[in-house]
């Protein structure tokens, strides 16, 4: 057994309009599943305008914010941990499950680069590429790699943030893996059937699918609670806070009295469930072995949009329903915040499972 080598590190997901940290300590017992303690959750909202589609636009300001959730306050305990390790954001980066005519024994560094380049238009000096065999290996002429790019830009801006405030950047992690890690059943075969994750941001949303025990794609989509708010704000002449609660509070319920707000959400959730439609059928053509998606995970925060869940799975026939953030943790746990709110988390419990545990087990390479 391994012990990990960052003890008490933590997991940090920066988004566009807040920033949120999980902490968690393993405890591992003899022929049983390990066990995740929480350690502790928390979030600090970020103003628009700093970070914008994942990028970092005022990293001083930021800082400022980062050194703030950090510090102890009446209810919570400084965090004392240098390492974390922090997402990095979907839109700008690429994953996807590739398969090259070639042993894996006999894989070099280039037969990944010609393959990718076949697959994404990317020039390589301006990115980092990463990659990772996946099982299984009994194939006598091909393999499956799973490749994960990011613009070195992106990715060396965010270090160098995390280093200003003296952290220690164990690894940064691309959102899809993470989110995945958390919201789908650790240790359960899915045997001939796929999961789509739905993740809906403040400001983005992102379709992952899990298929064959691995996050095969993802795949941003236009759409987000802010997206929401603005158009009613827009079109009911109305302020952002009041937008906010009229969208949360009618959502797809339909109100006779309130048709007019309820239009507005209804024609914007129409784009996304086309959108998954879409991306679901790319799926189902482009890429071999794939199995029927026969269930929608939603997660973020946009996943509590009232019946949300209800239209989607009545318009594409397939369940979908918010998922549990917290099951892979391995027992009951009582959170500080409930299960509406847990699922804006679910990006950051993925990245502090894999903090938990010795980061640099090769299932957690990528």
């Amino acid at each position: 057994m391994f012990s990990n080598p960052f003890p008490n590190a933590f997991g940090l997901d920066i988004g566009d309009l807040s920033i949120k940290l999980v902490q968690l300590k393993k405890r591992e017992f003899f022929r049983r599943q390990a066990h995740y303690d929480l350690i502790t959750c928390r979030s600090i909202s970020l103003p628009t305008g700093l970070i914008v589609n994942g990028e970092l636009q005022k990293p001083e300001e930021v800082r400022k914010y980062i050194q703030k959730l950090l510090a102890s306050s009446p209810k919570q305990k400084a965090i004392s941990s240098p390492w974390v390790i922090a997402s990095l954001p979907e839109t700008k980066s690429f994953i996807k499950l590739i398969q090259i005519k070639k042993p894996a024994d006999e894989l070099i560094n280039d037969d990944i680069s010609i393959a990718v380049k076949k697959h994404i238009p990317l020039d390589e000096s301006n990115y980092y590429l990463q990659w990772q065999i996946i099982p299984p290996l009994n194939y006598k002429d091909k393999t499956n790699i799973l490749v994960g790019a990011i613009p070195k830009l992106i990715s060396d801006s965010f270090t160098y943030l995390l280093e200003s405030v003296g952290l220690g950047v164990v690894a940064l992690e691309l959102e899809p893996v993470a989110i995945a890690r958390a919201m789908v059943t650790a240790h359960k075969q899915y045997s001939e059937e796929a999961r789509a994750i739905l993740d809906i941001g403040a400001t983005r949303s992102c379709l992952i699918i899990y298929d064959n025990e691995v996050a095969q794609f993802s795949i941003s989509i236009p759409f987000s609670g802010e997206d929401i708010t603005s158009a009613i704000s827009q079109q009911m002449h109305c302020s952002h806070d009041e937008a906010e609660e009229m969208k949360t509070k009618i959502g797809l319920q339909y109100n006779q009295r309130q048709n007019q707000v309820w239009t507005i959400i209804s024609d914007t959730s129409k784009e996304l469930i086309a959108d998954i439609k879409n991306a679901l059928n790319f799926y189902y053509t482009h890429f071999t072995n794939a199995h029927k998606i026969n269930r929608i995970i939603m997660c973020g925060g946009g996943t509590n949009l009232p019946r949300l869940d209800r239209v989607i799975s009545s318009e594409l026939k397939i369940i979908a329903r918010p998922g549990l953030p917290w099951k892979n943790l391995g027992q009951k746990i009582h959170t500080p915040i409930d299960q509406q709110k847990s699922l804006e988390y679910a990006t950051a419990i993925g990245l502090a499972l894999r903090a938990a545990d010795n980061p640099f087990f090769v299932k957690h390479l990528l």
